[in-house]
């Protein structure tokens, strides 16, 4: 009997098996493209934080000088003779300071001063007080007006105005103070206040009333 060949069958492909130490490339772009957002988001998120502390420095930390002037002026008691040349009067006077900081603003007592001429009339205290942050604060003083407190030399000038019915006075004030900001930053603060103004005898008022 013939011998019969035996069949040989193909071997099935085997199966491909990518090496444990090997990555596949989409994962690989996957994870690329995942480190590059994370990239992306904590740069913005450092962009943003540096912004902010910008805005907090320049803004909130920056210390400024309040605002500090004369608002209204009122005459009461007003006496006044021509002969002699006299004048006695109470000026009522409203200061305003206005605190543009974030932090609350403290002073200490001081004063403020009427002129003539280059001398003193008259003189009253200001309290120590503070002003809260952002806010505005009023101060109310009565200032007494005498002419029997200038020199001779100023005299002249003083008796030419008063019988014009017009006098010409000054005033002066100023405060000295801290800036606190967060209950850890104290910056001292000066600021004052020079303004002129005219008496108008007759009608018992003040008219134009200017500070710089």
């Amino acid at each position: 009997m013939a011998e019969q060949e035996s069949q040989v069958w193909p071997l099935a492909p085997s199966r491909l098996f990518r090496r444990s130490d090997e990555e596949n490339p989409t994962f690989k772009g996957i994870r690329r493209e995942r480190s590059n957002k994370c990239f992306v988001y904590v740069f913005a998120a450092i962009v943003l934080q540096g912004i902010f502390i910008l805005v907090f420095a320049l803004v909130v930390l920056r210390v400024k000088s309040p605002g500090f002037n004369l608002s209204s002026v009122a005459v009461k008691n007003l006496k006044h003779t021509t002969s002699p040349t006299s004048l006695n009067a109470t000026l009522v006077t409203e200061l305003v300071i206005k605190n543009k900081n974030f932090g609350e603003y403290k002073f200490e007592g001081s004063s403020a001063s009427l002129w003539y001429g280059g001398f003193k009339v008259g003189e009253a205290k200001i309290g120590k007080g503070s002003v809260k942050k952002r806010g505005t604060r009023r101060v109310s003083l009565s200032i007494e007006v005498k002419s029997n407190r200038l020199p001779q030399e100023a005299k002249n000038g003083f008796e030419g105005e008063m019988n014009s019915g017009y006098l010409k006075i000054s005033s002066y004030a100023k405060l000295s103070g801290k800036v606190n900001l967060m209950k850890k930053i104290k910056t001292r603060k000066t600021i004052d206040t020079n303004c002129t103004m005219v008496v108008v005898l007759k009608s018992r008022t003040v008219k134009d009333l200017f500070c710089r």
